[in-house]
């Protein structure tokens, strides 16, 4: 069920409780990121129905993809791992080229997840969609070392913890799935979660205890498997931190889950400006706290031997969470020390004239290769 162990290469599913959350931004930039550090890096549009990997990376929209995959078995995963512009990164797209691909059926999430294990790489970042439903929570539960974003808002971080949960339900369901006993009342769990009804994940272990005490600890041990890191995204100061400190407390006292901090990303709107020029922030912005961050998460994953252990220096801090304090007030110290130096909190090339042509003329490229797809796609409906 867990993937990531005794593998080589690592599989690390990158997933949101709701879209927005610059999810699809950071998975590019970070797997760009570890590219350049020399690790063979493959990236994975599995957001299904939203795929945008191709338009990030600047790729035009005309390789088969994930939805050429799902909808015949004309090709492997190795088939459509196309390169991209920078060396030791690869991508595959998602299915913005196939019509009508709706929720996954068994067979083809395995089919699926065979494919990924397919892949020569030394590391798979798997961009998923938003949301909780079952595909996402599926392809998230390929290894025990998914990443969760978040931003710091309220809503943000409540759909975060649902995600959580609801991946701890599925993960139960599918580890005892053999058990009738167990499935039926991890169903019946399921259904009686109405407003008001207060039963967490601890309070079943509680009552698979009572039902079997064999039972429950292999319940705790399958739950303690579970390794998600959290990166908190589009972070303005240090109080954002107490919103992941918050959500890293429910998980643990109402799931049983030890959630660990990646790392933060502060906010800055030359992401959308990025995102327009449809190049990854960290090239054109190498200088900016953002591309900082964006590098000490990837060196992270890289230079942690077991990922997603985390070797701490605990004679400096407690938990990745501390770290992720003093980290995000060295960023703030920075850019205040920019600030201060240029005037501005943000690049002096904020408005350099050669990129907004620039963006110009790919906005009309872009144009076109949307009516071109859309061409397609309406062929496709015939």
């Amino acid at each position: 069920m867990i993937l990531n162990e005794n593998v080589d290469r690592k599989i690390i599913p990158v997933a949101g409780g709701k879209g927005g959350v610059g999810k699809s931004v950071l998975a590019a930039n970070m797997a760009l990121s570890m590219a350049i550090s020399g690790q063979k890096t493959v990236l994975v549009d599995l957001d299904l129905g939203g795929s945008n990997i191709h338009t990030l990376l600047g790729e035009k929209n005309i390789n088969a993809g994930i939805g050429n995959f799902i909808s015949g078995r004309s090709y492997s995963m190795p088939d459509l791992v196309r390169p991209t512009a920078w060396e030791n990164l690869y991508y595959v797209p998602g299915d913005v080229l196939v019509y009508g691909i709706g929720e996954l059926t068994k067979s083809v999430k395995n089919r699926i997840i065979k494919g990924l294990l397919e892949i020569d790489a030394d590391y798979i970042i798997v961009d998923l969609g938003g949301g909780t439903n079952f595909t996402v929570i599926d392809f998230f539960l390929i290894s025990n070392s998914g990443l969760i974003v978040t931003t710091p808002q309220n809503t943000s971080i409540l759909n975060a913890y649902a995600f959580v949960k609801n991946y701890v339900f599925r993960f139960l369901q599918r580890a005892f799935i053999k058990n009738k006993e167990v499935s039926a009342y991890l169903k019946t769990a399921l259904k009686e979660r109405k407003p008001g009804n207060r039963k967490m994940v601890v309070d079943i272990v509680s009552d698979l205890r009572e039902m079997d005490a064999e039972i429950g600890e292999k319940a705790q041990a399958f739950i303690e498997v579970l390794q998600p890191k959290l990166i908190l995204n589009r972070v303005t100061g240090l109080h954002d931190i107490a919103m992941a400190e918050g959500l890293r407390d429910l998980c643990l006292q109402n799931l049983s889950v030890n959630m660990e901090c990646l790392g933060t990303v502060m906010n800055d709107d030359l992401i959308n400006q990025s995102i327009s020029l449809q190049r990854p922030f960290i090239l054109d912005y190498p200088e900016n706290v953002i591309t900082g961050e964006i590098h000490r998460i990837g060196q992270k994953i890289i230079q942690s031997r077991h990922f997603p252990e985390m070797p701490l220096e605990l004679d400096y801090y407690s938990d990745t969470f501390e770290l992720a304090h003093i980290e995000t007030e060295n960023d703030i110290a920075v850019l205040e020390e920019k600030e201060s130096e240029n005037g501005s909190s943000n690049d002096s090339d904020r408005y350099d004239v050669d990129k907004l042509l620039e963006l110009v003329k790919i906005q009309q490229n872009r144009i076109n290769e949307l009516q071109g797809t859309l061409r397609m796609l309406s062929f496709g409906q015939n």
